[in-house]
Parts: structure tokens; C-alpha cells; sequence
């Protein structure tokens, strides 16, 4: 719910012991806050510490006790938990503290708000449709999760140095079970954004209002100037002539009437991605997007977005490439006819028999997390016989400072037990208190033990009777030495713990619905290979890659710990084609770098295949035949 911007905001409603003015309270439940960064409307936020995964994380504390805010910053909470999208900015955790209140815990992130961003000016049209792109992903998600958000604007929405764009903020967000906010002023919430028909009093809130929001984003991004607070924005095309169409988008989506707007944010964006070809062109030297059939479109996969620096630059290169030579003109039949020559079995002129109506190139990835886990149990005290000389003054060190084995971290070691330093001292023997004997435990310190023997009798008879002698085990002394200390009576005591260390591979992958995993898999390639930090923020924002950091840190415990971790990824290039064949809807798929077909039955001539098995079958039957004559 909160946003990451550290902004001044002052406000009579603080709450009295919450966090924004109470600076002892260090640690709430599992997080440490280690910095305030600053405050919004409703919370304080501080960088903190997740104890037990030891990740940075963002604390944000209600700084008011109103109802209607403390309904809010739950709603908030809520609604993120039980949401999932990669442009979604997500609830790790939230709760009640006695000390601070309500908390929410989201992940930590290297973001500016697009407020910020926009005080620089206005974007290149080709960032400002990125992140367009994602804001309409997220939007149509709210939508048809039943959601509206009803505060889209520049200050909710989060960016990262790499571009990948996060909608915050779900306190006025309307759904099913959404508090009744109609005592709310709407005065006190109504932006430059907010679509005229917006109210929180009256009425059913409806997507039409987030899809005026939108749009007033988009125009901020390309004008550099918030919209006016009433009225038709001024037309783009006066900063921009090349901006004529995108603001024939932009009206749209800002019409007064709401039944004027796109159905979708998706809609609206594929029509800003036709209004922005030239500037697309110019920009990406490797597709050119005005050769494209109408029915072309290229995809970002979310992992290009983020990590696109990181990723072979050759693969994006040429995958860039094989999408532009597919979306040109009769590219596609060209290929189907090629396919349709090399086997009998295979529909004859494909090409021409397929009416294309969608075709999208992107690329998708497989993803090896690789982590090493160490662990060190917690420490016990262990008693050993001193055999003299002095220890040597130390600190003792903590359990995850202490030295062990050094061997690469992926290799498996069993349980070892390891001394923790400085941990020694050199206690008395409790056995015999210091003193290195102990009473004698065969003749109980008298020093004789008794004996019995027989003896005979001057008549033929025998006789038994006792006498005493000399303890064996004492000699006559009553004591013996201590066998717990050997006689030293001094013990050495030292905390140890038991190391081991183990490894474990995760697998993920992009949504592959429809596809043919095997030949996906066959056809990826390595794309990133090397160690990663857990810690670093950009991973946790490519779902898949979240998806498996997070299994891998369920699998610690309070006594094992991710010590090393290594991401493999590989990656293909896909373009699909929807078409329709008899008048039903099929898709096909070009997979690889050599563009392997994949479909259905539609490929194939299945007339020519069961008039073959039809002759197959009579010729066997004819032999039969002759066979029993």
C-alpha cells in the first residue's frame, strides 16, 4: 500500500506511541527497522530487515488512528495480499503491534515514483509506452478481479532504474468487500486524474474511471504537464507534431462521457503502440515496426525489462531480429509453404490455406536457481578433560562468525562438529571438585574390602568367615583418581555446534500454456549463468525468479542459512499466430531460432493420412484373404 518515496507530509492525526514519533521501538515481530525514509498520508515508512531471511524489506506504520484511515490502510493490505501481478506491488506481511499499531511489510525496492520522475519532464514516448504497457497489464488484472482502483497518478505508480513499473496504493479501492468510505469528502482525494464522474459517495465505481486516470498518466508522461484540474487537456500534438495520434488515444480515454473510453487499458494500448510506430522505429534499430503486418506485435518479456542489461545481448539481438522478419508481409505463408514441401504427411499449400489474425512474437525462459545452505545448530557446552597450558585471552566469537572448513560452498559436507573460539574456560571437575580424587567406590573410602573363604575343620568339615584386606583399587588409601577429569580436576569447557552443508536446485519457467514444453526446452538457450545476491531487490521483480527465491528461503531454518546462489537461464524465441481454419480458431507456433512448427491436427492432411490407412487396412485384409485360400 505505501509507496517507497520519502516525502515531508505533516498531519494533526498521528497516532500517540506510533512509530513516527516513538524512535525506541527498533523491532516489530520478525523485522528489524533499520531507517525511516519517510511518510504519505497514512503511514510512516522505514527500510528494514527481515531477522529471519536477513532481507531488506519496507515497514510502513499507520501514523493515524480515524477510523476511515485505519479502514484504509487495512483495505490496502487486504486487497495486495490476495492479489498477484508482476506490475502489483505486493504484501509480504502485515499485522498489529501492541507499541506501534498496524504495519504492513512490502519488499524493498530500488524505485522512484513516476511524480518524481516527472519533475525531470516529459519522457521519451518509447519509456512512457513501456511503462504504459505494464500500468495497462495491472489495470485490466484489478478489473477483472472485480477491483477499481480509483487513485491511479503519477505519485502511486513506482519505477525502477530498469523500467519495470508497480501500481501501489489500494486504500481507495473499490471491491465487493471494500468498507463504506462514503462519509469521505471526495474533495480531499480528487486529483488532476481523477475521471469527473468519480465519486465516493454515491454511484458503482466502474473501470471507464481508472481508464480516464490512465490516460491523464499517459498525457503527463508525454507532455511533461499534469492535465488541467478541469477541462479537455491541450492537444500534444502543439509540443509535438508527431504526437498528433497519440493524443487522438489520449482523448479517448479522457472523454467526458465514460462510455466513450476504451473497453480496456489493453485496448487503449495497442492503439498508443500504433500511434507510437515511428518513434518505436527510431528507437529500436532492430525492428522496424512500420514493415510489420497491422495484426504484429512484439511482447517484453518482464524479465527483459528488468534484468535486460544482464541478459545475452546477442540472444535479444537476434530474437529482436527473427520477430521482425516474421511480422512482414506474407513471411508467414512463406514459411507454412516451405513446411507444407517437407513431408508427405503434411498439409499441401499451408500458406495460402491460413488466414492469420494475430501474430506475436516474445521470448520465454527457464529458469535453475541453484543455493548452497549452511548449517550451524545452535551452540552447546561441551566438557573435555584440561590437560594443561593456559588459554589465550579471546573474544568469543558468534555463531555465524565462527571459523569452518573452507571448501566451495556448493560442496556437500556432513555434520562436523566445530569449537566455537574464545568460547574456552577452564572450569573445576564437578565430579570431584577440583580436588582430582574421589572417594574410592570399591571400598567406600575405608580402604579394606571384605572378603570370604573357607576353612577346614580338625574333623573332615569346612567352615566359611570374612576377613579384611587391602582395598586393590586404593591400596589402603580410600580415594581414588578421578576418572572424569583423570585426576587433573580441572575441566576444559567450550561451546561447539554441529556444521554441515547442503545444496538444492530450483526449476521455473515462464507461463508456457499451449506451447510444446519439450521442444521449448530443446531449443532454449543459455542466456545468464553466474552467482547472484538473494539481497538484491531486482530479482524478487520477475515472478518466476521470486517464485523460487522465495521457496528456497522457506527451506532455511532458524539453524541453516543461504550461503551462495546461482541463476541459470535460458531462453527461446516464440511467435504465435492465431488463425482460423473452417471457420474455427487455431493457433500455431514458430519455436527457436529455426522456427519449428508446432500445432494441431490442422498441419496435417488428414484426408490424405485416412485414405492411406483405408488402402493399408484393405491391402492387409486382401492378404489375409489370399493367405486362407
Amino acid at each position: 500500500m505505501a509507496t517507497l518515496r520519502a516525502q515531508s507530509h505533516s498531519g494533526n492525526n498521528d497516532a500517540p506511541g506510533s512509530a513516527s514519533q516513538s524512535g525506541a521501538v527498533r523491532e516489530v515481530r520478525n523485522y528489524r527497522l533499520d531507517q525511516r525514509i519517510g511518510q504519505d498520508e497514512l503511514a510512516v515508512m522505514y527500510r528494514a530487515t527481515h531477522l529471519t531471511l536477513d532481507r531488506p524489506v519496507l515497514v510502513s506504520v499507520l501514523r493515524r488512528t480515524d477510523w476511515v484511515s485505519s479502514s484504509r490502510f487495512q483495505l490496502a493490505a487486504r486487497l495486495a495480499a490476495h492479489l498477484t501481478h508482476p506490475n502489483l506491488l505486493p504484501v509480504i506481511d502485515a499485522g498489529h503491534d501492541d507499541r506501534i499499531g498496524h504495519y504492513l511489510v512490502t519488499p524493498y525496492l530500488d524505485t522512484r515514483s513516476l511524480q518524481d520522475v516527472l519533475a525531470g519532464g516529459a519522457l521519451d514516448p518509447v519509456q512512457a509506452l513501456r511503462i504504459a504497457t505494464q500500468l495497462a497489464s495491472v489495470l485490466d488484472y484489478l478489473h477483472d478481479q472485480n477491483v477499481v482502483h480509483r487513485d491511479v497518478r503519477p505519485a502511486n505508480i513506482l519505477v525502477t532504474p530498469q523500467g519495470t513499473a508497480y501500481l501501489t496504493n489500494l486504500s481507495l479501492a473499490a471491491s465487493p468487500d471494500t468498507p463504506d468510505l462514503s462519509s469521505i469528502d471526495d474533495t480531499d482525494y480528487r486529483t488532476p486524474y481523477t475521471a469527473p464522474e468519480q465519486t465516493l459517495r454515491t454511484g458503482q465505481p466502474t473501470p471507464a474511471s481508472d481508464l480516464y486516470s490512465f490516460g491523464a498518466v499517459i498525457y503527463h508522461m508525454l507532455s511533461g504537464d499534469p492535465p488541467p484540474p478541469t477541462g479537455a487537456p491541450p492537444s500534444l500534438a502543439l509540443r509535438d507534431e508527431a504526437l498528433a495520434a497519440a493524443d487522438r488515444v489520449i482523448q479517448r480515454l479522457m472523454a467526458e462521457q465514460p462510455s466513450q473510453r476504451y473497453s480496456s487499458a489493453g485496448q487503449a494500448i495497442t492503439a498508443l503502440r500504433q500511434a507510437l510506430r515511428p518513434q518505436i522505429d527510431a528507437a529500436t534499430v532492430d525492428m522496424e515496426e512500420s514493415r510489420w503486418e497491422p495484426i504484429a506485435e512484439w511482447l517484453e518479456n518482464p524479465l527483459e525489462t528488468v534484468l535486460g542489461g544482464m541478459i545475452d545481448a546477442d540472444f535479444i539481438a537476434r530474437s529482436r531480429t527473427r520477430a521482425d522478419t516474421l511480422h512482414r508481409v506474407d513471411a508467414v505463408r512463406r514459411l507454412l509453404d516451405r513446411w507444407s514441401r517437407q513431408n508427405w504427411t503434411h498439409r499441401p499449400q499451408l500458406g495460402r490455406l491460413i488466414e492469420p489474425e494475430q501474430i506475436v512474437s516474445y521470448n520465454l525462459y527457464f529458469y535453475e536457481l541453484r543455493v548452497a545452505y549452511e548449517t550451524r545448530t545452535a551452540p552447546q557446552t561441551r566438557l573435555s578433560v584440561h590437560r594443561g597450558g593456559a588459554l589465550a585471552p579471546a573474544r568469543e566469537a558468534g555463531l555465524w562468525d565462527a571459523p569452518v572448513p573452507d571448501v566451495p560452498p556448493f560442496e556437500t559436507c556432513d555434520s562436523e562438529t566445530i569449537v566455537i573460539p574464545g568460547s574456552q574456560r577452564v572450569v573445576g571437575c564437578p565430579e570431584c571438585d577440583g580436588a582430582g580424587r574421589i572417594v574410592c567406590r570399591t571400598c567406600s573410602g575405608s580402604g579394606t574390602v571384605t572378603r570370604t573363604r573357607k576353612v577346614k575343620e580338625p574333623g573332615g568339615g569346612a567352615r566359611t568367615e570374612q576377613f579384611a584386606e587391602e582395598c586393590p583399587t586404593c591400596r589402603g588409601y580410600g580415594r581414588e583418581g578421578c576418572e572424569r577429569c583423570e585426576g587433573t580436576g580441572q575441566l576444559l569447557e567450550e561451546k561447539v555446534f554441529n556444521w554441515s552443508r547442503h545444496a538444492r536446485a530450483y526449476f521455473n519457467e515462464d507461463d508456457l500454456s499451449g506451447l510444446h514444453k519439450p521442444t521449448l526446452q530443446a531449443k532454449a538457450l543459455k542466456v545468464f549463468d553466474g552467482p547472484i545476491s538473494l539481497r538484491e531487490g531486482h530479482w524478487y521483480q520477475v515472478a518466476p525468479l521470486k517464485e523460487m527465491i522465495e521457496e528456497a528461503q522457506r527451506n532455511c531454518s532458524s539453524d541453516s542459512r543461504i550461503i551462495a546462489a546461482e541463476l541459470t537461464i535460458r531462453g527461446v524465441p516464440v511467435t504465435e499466430v492465431d488463425y482460423r481454419f473452417r471457420d474455427q480458431p487455431r493457433t500455431l507456433a514458430f519455436i527457436g531460432f529455426d522456427n519449428t512448427l508446432k500445432g494441431d491436427s490442422t498441419l496435417y492432411d488428414v484426408e490424405r493420412l485416412t485414405l492411406y490407412a483405408i488402402i493399408l487396412v484393405m491391402a492387409i485384409i486382401l492378404v489375409v484373404i489370399l493367405i486362407l485360400r
